[in-house]
């Protein structure tokens, strides 16, 4: 929320997520963005965006 936009890797967003000493496969990203989308889409557009490849960012102030 600080750096919307900005596109955020999915071993980013373990680290500010998770303590070190928790085992996070990058697939549990995917599981809990998943989670928070339908979750957010309840009450408005969507603001998280998937970047192929690279993560996700937040699109909350996009003209879209």
């Amino acid at each position: 929320m600080k750096t919307p936009q900005a596109v955020h890797s999915r071993e980013e967003l373990i680290t500010a997520g998770w303590p070190p000493d928790v085992e996070v496969e990058p697939r549990t990203v995917d599981v809990h963005i998943g989670h928070i989308r339908r979750a957010l889409n309840r009450y408005g557009p969507e603001v998280i965006r998937t970047v192929r490849s690279v993560g996700y960012s937040l699109d909350m102030f996009s003209s879209e």
